[in-house]
């Protein structure tokens, strides 16, 4: 743990040092909302309003080697977050330092785990859950592309969110491996265990997993061959999906067939029309008995204006959900939105909130 520390703290100091000697850059993107809803949202106030204004700030140096250094984070700059204010402190998150080349990259901060990165599941599996990276811990990673076909990715968490808390501290290798032999394409990951550590991310499993997939296109079919061992959780995944296109239909459908005291298999459909105008999407997954049916259509009307529409079916919420709305490009990255949805929470796949909106964004 000791020297991955001292080796992070020295890519901050070649980074500072070198970027002396070559081009380096500053700039700042960012986005504004203003919106209204009169639905149960908890991060509405009172009077229904909400906004939120970020600000991302990346720095970025061509050095002398071939190598370029980029350092990157975000900043809330104003949220009512449920109370009626028209600020709050300053707050930075999603931090990222990178020193990257054509054929190798160091990552250190909110970044993906190596597993993450490179794996390909074949529909839905219960054994591939790899941990992901929101946030609540401090990944280390390295990236290297090697003989032009294989990528190889080695992470480590280096650091938590509570540090407080030396019994908590996490440790948890990572490693993938990806690449091309003929026709074929395949992956390999593997995190080790890591059970002291509770962490307040979702996205973090401390199981031990390895998980394999190979894919290949027959007669114009996509076909992905996976595999994948909990041993943790004594959980195995064997999954096979094919993703077929005809015409302007693609139909994707997946098996995935489950042991380790699971009682029922995985598997799905999607069907997916895209032709000038009009697109509908349709969804029917069975992830371990419970029956999950979407589908959403949007029609472009004219290059600004969409109208967009879904209905879902989640046995597990025993509830139908529903949505209509409006989406209008004002030009300059700024569009307004104007929807009606019936659910819980961040409805369809446009994550329309309950109850009538009305948005304005701006991308800077």
């Amino acid at each position: 743990m000791k020297s991955i520390l001292l080796a992070s703290a020295s890519i901050v100091a070649f980074a500072g040092a070198a970027a002396a000697d070559g081009h380096t850059g500053v700039s700042f993107t960012g986005s504004a909302t203003l919106g209204f809803n009169d639905g149960d949202d908890p991060t509405v106030g009172d009077d229904g309003f909400y906004w939120e204004t970020d600000i991302t700030a990346i720095l970025s140096a061509e050095l002398d080697n071939g190598i370029t250094a980029t350092v990157s984070w975000d900043v809330d700059v104003a949220s009512n977050d449920g109370d009626d204010n028209l600020g709050q402190d300053l707050s930075a998150g999603d931090f990222a330092l990178s020193l990257t080349s054509e054929t190798a990259s160091l990552f250190f901060g909110d970044v993906g785990p190596a597993a993450d990165s490179l794996w390909e599941s074949a529909g839905d599996m219960e054994a591939d859950g790899f941990s992901a990276n929101d946030g609540a811990e401090t990944y280390l990673r390295g990236d290297v592309r090697f003989l032009d076909n294989y990528n190889l990715s080695l992470s480590y968490v280096v650091d938590d969110d509570d540090n407080d808390n030396d019994d908590d501290e996490v440790e948890q290798l990572s490693v993938a491996l990806s690449g091309a032999v003929s026709t074929f394409d395949f992956v390999v990951a593997y995190q080790e265990e890591e059970l002291d550590y509770i962490s307040p991310d979702a996205d973090f499993n401390g199981d031990e997993i390895f998980a394999l997939s190979v894919s290949s296109t027959f007669a114009g079919a996509d076909v992905t061959v996976a595999y994948a061992d909990n041993s943790t959780a004594d959980l195995e995944s064997f999954g096979v999906e094919v993703s077929y296109p005809l015409g302007p239909v693609t139909i994707t459908a997946y098996y995935v067939a489950e042991d380790g005291g699971l009682d029922e298999d995985n598997y799905g459909i999607n069907l997916a029309y895209s032709e000038g105008p009009l697109a509908v999407t349709f969804d029917y997954v069975d992830e371990q008995d419970n029956e999950i049916i979407s589908l959403d259509g949007s029609y472009e009307i004219t290059e600004q204006l969409s109208i967009l529409a879904g209905f879902s079916s989640d046995d597990a919420q025993d509830d139908d959900e529903y949505y209509l709305g409006a989406e209008y490009d004002l030009g300059g990255g700024a569009e307004l939105i104007v929807a009606f949805a019936d659910g819980d929470d961040e409805v369809g796949s446009p994550e329309y909130e309950d109850g009538t909106t009305v948005e304005v964004s701006f991308d800077f």
